[in-house]
C-alpha cells in the first residue's frame, strides 16, 4: 500500500492534536475556575446547558455547508473563533475578575467553534484515510485526545493557581496558530458541491432523509441520544461530585480527570490497534457494558477520603470502556455512508448526541441538589445497560454489525490527491 496519505493525513492529525491540547488547557481552567467561584450544581450545570446549546442548533444546519464548502476553511474559522473568544477574555480581565455572563458567553463561543470544527473533522476522516483504516483512526484519535486530557487538567489547574483566569485562555491563540499552519500545509479533497445544482435546503433535507431512512443508524442514534440524556449531567457535574460530596480540592478533581483520560487513552489504544470492521456494534456494547458497571458502583461509594480514592480508580474501567465504545460506534456512523454526504451525517449526529445533555441538566441540577450528585451515578451506569440491551434487541441496530463499508474514498483516490 502507498504511503503518502499517511504524510497528509498525520500532518494534520498533529496539527488538531496540539490545538486539541491547548484547548483543553483553557477549558480545564475555565472549569476549575467556574467550580471555584460557584460551587453550586445548578449554575454549573447552567454553564453546560450553554456549552451544548450550539451543538443541537448549528450541528445539522452545518452538515451541508461541510459538504459543499472548503473544509480548511471551516477547520480555520472553528480555531480562529475561539482564539477570538480568548482574546476577549483576556482583554477583559486585566480589570479583575470575570463576570458570570462573560464566562458564559465564552463558554457559548467555543461551543459554537466545535460545533463546525469537530463534525468537519470526523467528516474529513474518510476522504484522507484507507476504509479499513477508519475504525483504527477513530480509536488512536480517541487516544490522542485521551493522552492530551491525562495532563492538561493538572496544567489548567497549575496555571490557575499561578495566572489569572484571563491571561491562562491566551494558549487558545498559540493552538489557533499551530492548527492554521498544519491545516494549510494538509491535501483535502473536494466533492466540488459548488457546482451542485441542489440547494442548501435541499441538502439539509436530504441529510435528515439519509439518516432517518437508514434505520440501523437511526435507530441507534435514538438509543445513543437516550443513554446520553441519563448519563452526561452526572459526567458533566464531577468536579462538584470531588469538592462537594468527596469533600476534595481542585487538585484532587484535576486528579479523577487524569485518571479519567488515562482509561479513555487506554481504550483509544485498543481500538487504534485491533478494531476491525467486523462485529464493531457487538463489540462496542461489551466495551459500553464495562462504563455501566463503573459508573454505578461510583455512585455508592461513601463520602469520605477512601471514597475518593475508590471513585480516582473506577475512572480507569469507566474511561477504557466509555471510549473503546465511542470509538467503534463513531466508525459505524461514518462509513455507514459514502464520503461525500459524510459532512451532513456528522453534522445530524452531533445534533442529537448534543441534544441529549441539555435535556438531561434541566432535570438533573434540581435532582442533584435534592438528592445529591452521586444517584446521577447510578442512574448514567444503569442507562447504559438498558440502552445496551435495547441495541441488541432491535433487529435493524443488530445488523450493523454486518454493515456494508459506504465510505467510497479508495487507496488510488487517495493517493492521487
Amino acid at each position: 500500500m502507498k504511503t503518502k496519505w499517511k504524510k497528509n493525513f498525520f500532518t494534520l492529525f498533529v496539527g488538531q492534536q496540539l490545538s486539541f491540547f491547548t484547548s483543553m488547557i483553557a477549558q480545564y481552567a475555565l472549569i476549575w475556575y467556574l467550580t471555584d467561584r460557584s460551587k453550586s450544581p445548578t449554575l454549573l450545570a447552567m454553564y453546560m446547558l450553554i456549552a451544548f446549546i450550539p451543538g443541537i442548533i448549528i450541528g445539522p444546519l452545518v452538515g451541508p455547508l461541510i459538504d459543499r464548502m472548503n473544509k480548511k476553511i471551516l477547520l480555520l474559522s472553528g480555531d480562529w473563533i475561539v482564539a477570538l473568544a480568548a482574546i476577549i477574555l483576556a482583554i477583559y480581565g486585566q480589570g479583575g475578575p470575570l463576570p458570570f455572563w462573560l464566562l458564559g458567553v465564552a463558554m457559548f463561543i467555543r461551543s459554537f467553534a466545535g460545533a463546525i470544527q469537530t463534525p468537519t473533522t470526523q467528516s474529513i476522516i474518510p476522504t484522507l484515510v484507507p476504509e479499513t483504516f477508519v475504525p483504527k483512526v477513530s480509536g488512536l484519535n480517541g487516544a490522542f485526545n485521551s493522552a492530551s486530557m491525562i495532563i492538561t487538567p493538572a496544567i489548567g489547574a497549575f496555571f490557575y493557581s499561578l495566572l489569572p483566569i484571563s491571561q491562562i485562555m491566551l494558549v487558545d491563540v498559540a493552538g489557533a496558530i499551530i492548527a492554521t499552519i498544519t491545516v494549510l500545509m494538509t491535501q483535502i479533497p473536494s466533492f466540488e458541491h459548488l457546482d451542485n445544482p441542489n440547494s442548501y435546503l435541499h441538502e439539509l433535507v436530504a441529510g435528515f432523509k439519509l439518516v432517518r431512512h437508514h434505520k440501523g443508524i437511526f435507530n441507534f442514534l435514538i438509543i445513543t441520544t437516550l443513554i446520553g440524556m441519563f448519563a452526561w449531567p452526572a459526567f458533566s457535574l464531577y468536579p462538584l461530585i470531588t469538592t462537594t460530596y468527596f469533600h476534595g480540592s481542585i487538585s484532587d478533581a484535576s486528579i479523577v480527570e487524569v485518571f479519567w483520560s488515562i482509561g479513555s487513552l487506554l481504550g483509544g489504544l485498543l481500538i487504534g490497534l485491533f478494531a476491525t470492521t467486523k462485529r464493531r456494534l457487538t463489540i462496542g456494547v461489551m466495551w459500553y457494558y464495562l462504563a455501566g458497571i463503573a459508573f454505578t458502583l461510583m455512585g455508592f461509594l461513601p463520602d469520605n477520603r477512601h471514597g475518593l480514592w475508590l471513585f480516582i480508580a473506577l475512572q480507569l474501567p469507566g474511561g477504557i470502556g466509555f471510549m473503546a465504545a465511542n470509538g467503534l460506534f463513531m466508525s459505524i456512523v461514518q462509513q455507514a455512508f459514502p464520503a461525500k454526504q459524510t459532512g451532513r451525517i456528522m453534522g445530524i449526529t452531533q445534533a442529537m448526541v448534543s441534544m441529549a445533555s441539555p435535556i438531561g441538566l434541566i432535570f438533573a441540577a434540581p435532582l442533584a441538589e435534592t438528592i445529591g450528585i452521586p444517584p446521577l451515578l447510578i442512574i448514567a451506569g444503569v442507562s447504559i445497560f438498558i440502552g445496551n440491551i435495547a441495541s441488541m434487541l432491535l433487529p435493524e441496530v443488530r445488523e450493523l454489525d454486518h454493515m456494508v463499508v459506504m465510505t467510497d474514498a479508495t487507496d488510488d483516490k487517495i493517493d492521487n490527491d
